[in-house]
């Protein structure tokens, strides 16, 4: 019955201009009872004093043996695999209430890696179909808190483990050494202000501890950043940890959709060594910037589309080795995508 008095109170709300608009409540439905239950204690029952919820995300796609690219990928006009890692993430979460208008989210990391490839990446095509296969598999945990400062300054932060991987036994020889792709620990933390119903800015840091993440080179990287390396007098090649800030602009209008431009500091990682970063330090990006809008069309599914532009081709994983014209040409960067929830 309280979603029931909450609905009728919200339908009969004054709404103004140039006040915070009320809560949406949704028309109570039947189903509602299998995810909240008042009347049953919360699982986090010492942090929170409302209903939990489970969640569950899974996302998998190409990544990188460096922080700073990921691998080429195959045409978008054929089906055949390419040679990489391709690693799959499975994240349930349970989110429950703190205090007021606070959540706490947990949330398990389970990731599976597989990496393939018959000739170490030197060809392409049907061959590839018959590449030896090496995985491994890791754990880790997250935990997000959120809350009200007020009634228009919403704080986030987060923190999440090392997802220490196991060590793919097949990738040995390639770099005299069983690869572990560890995914690194980092923190974050934002703010949101909500200057008008319209208006919204939002500011965020967040830290990644690739110091902890053993690094390999790859033909990814600089053909000037390899020759470095191999010999007796080569310098270290490790990572520091990475700081990134950002700031983001918000219009909200349930008519048109949400405008969004963001700025975000340097997302790839600097070798400790003076001598590798400088030359790293042409072909990466030291800023970058997007323009988004997003749309939802009915309570299921949201139509987005977003510009990015990057001060170097080689964070928007532009190839090095292409003319030059080509790759001022990949400091731009547009998606877009459709998203429907079930």
């Amino acid at each position: 019955m309280s979603r029931w008095h909450d609905y009728a109170r919200a339908s009969i709300t004054p709404r103004f201009s140039w006040a915070l608009q009320p809560q949406a409540f949704a028309v109570p439905d039947v189903r509602d009872s299998y995810f909240e239950a008042p009347e049953r204690p919360s699982l986090l029952g010492a942090l929170g004093n409302g209903p939990s919820r489970i969640a569950v995300s899974v996302a998998t796609g190409l990544v990188a043996d460096t922080p700073s690219v990921v691998p080429a990928q195959s045409s978008q006009f054929s089906a055949l695999p390419s040679a990489g890692l391709q690693r799959t993430v499975v994240a349930p979460s349970l989110v429950t209430r703190w205090g007021d208008a606070g959540s706490v989210r947990l949330t398990g990391i389970l990731a599976y890696q597989r990496f393939a490839s018959i000739d170490i990446g030197t060809s392409s095509g049907w061959s590839q179909l018959a590449a030896p296969v090496s995985s491994s598999y890791g754990a880790g945990a997250r935990v997000d808190f959120d809350n009200w400062l007020g009634e228009r300054l919403r704080w986030n932060v987060g923190v999440q483990s090392r997802v220490g991987m196991s060590p793919m036994s097949n990738y040995r020889g390639v770099f005299a050494d069983s690869g572990d792709f560890d995914i690194p620990a980092s923190a974050s933390a934002s703010v949101n202000w909500l200057l008008t119903p319209d208006f919204s800015l939002d500011a965020g840091v967040q830290r990644v501890q690739y110091s902890t993440i053993k690094p390999f080179a790859s033909t990814n990287l600089p053909r000037r950043f390899l020759a470095l390396l191999g010999d007796s007098s080569s310098p270290v090649f490790a990572w520091r940890d990475l700081d990134i800030y950002s700031v983001g602009w918000t219009w909200h209008q349930s008519e048109i959709g949400n405008l969004q431009m963001r700025y975000t500091t340097r997302q790839q990682p600097v070798p400790t060594s003076r001598l590798l970063a400088d030359a790293l330090d042409p072909v990466t990006a030291k800023r970058m910037l997007a323009l988004g809008w997003w749309r939802s069309f009915g309570p299921w599914n949201q139509l987005s589309l977003q510009a990015s532009y990057a001060s170097s081709p080689y964070y928007l994983l532009m190839p090095t080795y292409v003319a030059h014209d080509d790759a001022m040409a990949g400091r731009f960067e547009f998606q877009a995508w459709w998203t429907s929830r079930f």
